[in-house]
């Protein structure tokens, strides 16, 4: 449940094409936009400022790849102090603009998410009672659980690695602005962004794996448990 499934970062060779003139923090880390072009903007106003910033991001909720003292630094030129923006609950207008099918794609995440932690709480108190009590059915459930567990934490992962798919190609123009802090970004450099996976992907695909071994040995210890003689005298 990390907030380091994905990561969010810019292409400075890309934004130097566009036409822009950002001031460069940070060793070329994070770009500030202060005067972008009237081409691109309805929407932008001059009056706050726009960051873009490498992120690293979660199901839940999407953060700012900078440490305290490097958002201090630049709060000095009007940084916001705000490490995280949550999907649930935006706190910037430009935020809520998301589009419908990635919107629907988070709550799926999401909701496979909790499905597969209550399922996984539910096959430990199952699998602890037919261990104490014997009950070769209960621990064959508990292998049908795992394997549901395995199942759901598969589908998270799925969606939440092919929820950036359309932002790989062709881009949308309202789509969602991960990478950009303070007010709006021109449309036309959401192009930069760069979305790769990060290290808890390839954690939550160890727990799959893990699951589904723990389904094969929950359910091959029920067989054991129905013709083991030892089981069959303590029943």
């Amino acid at each position: 449940m990390s907030d380091h499934w994905e990561e969010v970062t810019w292409d400075r060779e890309m934004l130097n094409k566009a036409n822009i003139s950002p001031t460069w923090y940070l060793d070329g880390r994070v770009a500030m936009l202060v005067n972008p072009s009237a081409d691109h903007t309805q929407r932008f106003s001059n009056s706050r400022l726009t960051f873009l910033i490498p992120m690293h991001g979660g199901i839940w909720t999407m953060c700012v790849s900078l440490t305290e003292s490097e958002i201090q630094l630049l709060g000095q030129v009007g940084f916001p102090q705000e490490r995280c923006i949550n999907y649930l609950s935006p706190d910037e207008a430009h935020e809520e603009i998301r589009v419908a099918w990635q919107s629907r794609m988070q709550n799926l995440s999401i909701s496979c998410s909790l499905v597969c932690l209550i399922i996984l709480g539910c096959a430990v108190l199952v699998g602890f009672f037919g261990l104490c009590r014997h009950q070769i059915s209960a621990v064959l459930v508990t292998g049908v659980m795992y394997l549901l567990a395995a199942t759901f934490a598969m589908f998270t992962l799925t969606i939440i690695h092919f929820k950036r798919a359309q932002d790989r190609g062709a881009r949308i123009i309202d789509g969602p602005e991960d990478g950009v802090v303070g007010g709006p970004a021109p449309k036309n450099i959401l192009n930069a962004r760069q979305f790769t996976t990060s290290w808890s992907m390839d954690f939550g695909w160890g727990g799959v794996t893990l699951c589904a071994l723990a389904s094969a040995a929950w359910i091959l210890l029920s067989k054991i448990m129905r013709f083991s003689p030892i089981a069959a005298m303590i029943a």
